[in-house]
C-alpha cells in the first residue's frame, strides 16, 4: 500500500491510457443520457398537454362531424409533433456524435491537418473479379 503523501509533494498520476478511454466513454455516455431525457421530458410534456386540450375540445363536439374535425386536427398534430421530435433527435445524436469523436481523437492523440494529403491508389493494374452469369452457375450444378 502506498504510503500518504506528505504536506507540500506534489502526487504524479499514473499515465493508463485504458482508463483515460473509458473515463472519456462515460463522460460521453452520460452526456448523451442527460441531453436524451432532457429533450425527451419536454416532448413528452408537449404531447401530454396537446392531449389534455384535444379532450377538452372533445367535451364541446356536440355531433359526428365536428367529432372528426377535431380528430383530424389532433392527428395532424400528433404526426408533426413525432416528425419534429424525431429530427430533434436524430441532429442530437449528429451533433454529439461528432463532437465526442473528435474528444476521442484528441485523446488518442491526433491531429487534424490544415491540408489533409490524399490517399494515392495502389499502383498496377486492379483486377475486378467478372460476374459470374447465371448459365454457368447452371452449368457448375
Amino acid at each position: 500500500m502506498q504510503n500518504a503523501t506528505r504536506a507540500g509533494e506534489k502526487q504524479t498520476r499514473l499515465s493508463n491510457p485504458l482508463l483515460d478511454l473509458a473515463v472519456a466513454g462515460l463522460e460521453a455516455q452520460l452526456k448523451a443520457w442527460q441531453t436524451y431525457q432532457v429533450e425527451t421530458t419536454q416532448f413528452v410534456a408537449k404531447r401530454l398537454r396537446s392531449n389534455l386540450e384535444h379532450l377538452q375540445a372533445l367535451g364541446h363536439c356536440c355531433d359526428a362531424d365536428s367529432v372528426n374535425e377535431c380528430q383530424r386536427a389532433w392527428l395532424g398534430d400528433v404526426q408533426k409533433d413525432y416528425a419534429e421530435e424525431c429530427s430533434r433527435i436524430t441532429a442530437t445524436a449528429f451533433a454529439m456524435g461528432f463532437g465526442e469523436l473528435a474528444n476521442l481523437g484528441r485523446l488518442f492523440g491526433s491531429t487534424a491537418t490544415k491540408n489533409p494529403q490524399p490517399v494515392q491508389p495502389a499502383s498496377g493494374p486492379q483486377r475486378v473479379p467478372s460476374p459470374t452469369s447465371r448459365g454457368s452457375l447452371v452449368s457448375a450444378a
